[in-house]
């Protein structure tokens, strides 16, 4: 997905944006887990990472959590 400003990224390459909103997804869920054990809510690892909740289910391989 890209915006107006922003130009696609190369076929099999991601924008930095997203490679960086991965990698606090991945931390946030990695903190949470240990927290909360594999039943965490999917709100609490979007608090925790910063981001959206849009953001988190975008991410997700299927679209849904």
């Amino acid at each position: 997905m890209s915006t107006a400003n922003t130009p696609p990224a190369p076929a099999g390459r991601k924008r930095a944006d997203v490679r960086r909103n991965e990698q606090k997804l991945l931390d946030a869920a990695a903190a949470v887990f240990v927290r909360a054990g594999i039943d965490a809510p999917v709100r609490e690892i979007a608090a925790e990472s910063g981001l959206g909740m849009g953001t988190i289910h975008r991410r997700s391989p299927t679209g849904r959590t």
